[in-house]
């Protein structure tokens, strides 16, 4: 099987934060029997609720597509705006498959009481046309779901969920690293940002300093210090 990409490994890095289990690139079988894949399948057996995540990141290395109320005066709604730009979501040509019983589980509705549709990527989509973008999303989806089985969809950026596993990962009290290189990349990021100082001498006056230091650091890396 293929590598996961980065993208695919920060997403479960972020369904594993919250306690489910995933697998990176599921194999899906088409209706027209070929074959395509679920970039990260995640699923929680206490809640029943199975999350279908599809990663894409495309155009050059900074490129941020934006979807905002202009955008959508402009191209329609964010299928429509999708198909006409970088056509991320195709994925939802073979989603029908992934409900049919024994593609995932052999009793799709006894297991599953909730599924999410999650999309990360390169797009922004501005807070005042995200519930309609989803909504459009939702609609395109309900029909291929069984009855039973409630569905959400969630659209989001890659820092999106960056920002939550580092969130995550600090409010985590686990001591040991994590065994995920997602996850323990966060988890340094966060000994440097919430330094327990040790050695440097007594008081605030002493620690101070470092810790705005440390903080620097990072800051200027990303370029919020110019």
């Amino acid at each position: 099987m293929s590598e996961a990409m980065t993208v695919e490994t920060i997403i479960e890095a972020d369904w594993l934060m919250r306690g489910f289990w995933t697998k990176v690139r599921y194999p899906l079988r088409t209706s027209r029997g070929g074959w395509s894949d679920i970039d990260v399948l995640a699923y929680n057996p206490k809640t029943r609720e199975l999350i279908i995540a599809e990663s894409k990141v495309q155009g050059p290395k900074r490129a941020v597509y934006a979807y905002t109320s202009a955008t959508k005066k402009k191209f329609g709604d964010i299928l429509q705006y999708d198909k006409d730009k970088n056509n991320y979501f195709r994925f939802l040509r073979h989603i029908n498959r992934a409900f049919d019983n024994g593609v995932i589980f052999s009793d799709f509705p006894k297991m599953v009481k909730k599924v999410t549709i999650q999309l990360v990527s390169n797009y922004f989509i501005a807070r005042d046309v995200m519930p309609d973008a989803e909504k459009t999303v939702w609609e395109k989806v309900r029909k291929d779901v069984p009855k039973s089985v409630e569905l959400h969809v969630c659209l989001e950026t890659t820092l999106d969920v960056i920002a939550r596993i580092i969130s995550s990962e600090n409010k985590n009290k686990q001591g040991r690293r994590y065994g995920h290189p997602v996850i323990d990349v966060a988890r340094e990021i966060n000994r440097y940002m919430h330094p327990e100082i040790r050695s440097a001498g007594r008081g605030k006056a002493a620690i101070a300093p470092i810790r705005k230091e440390l903080s620097e650091i990072l800051a200027q890396a990303i370029g919020a210090l110019r």
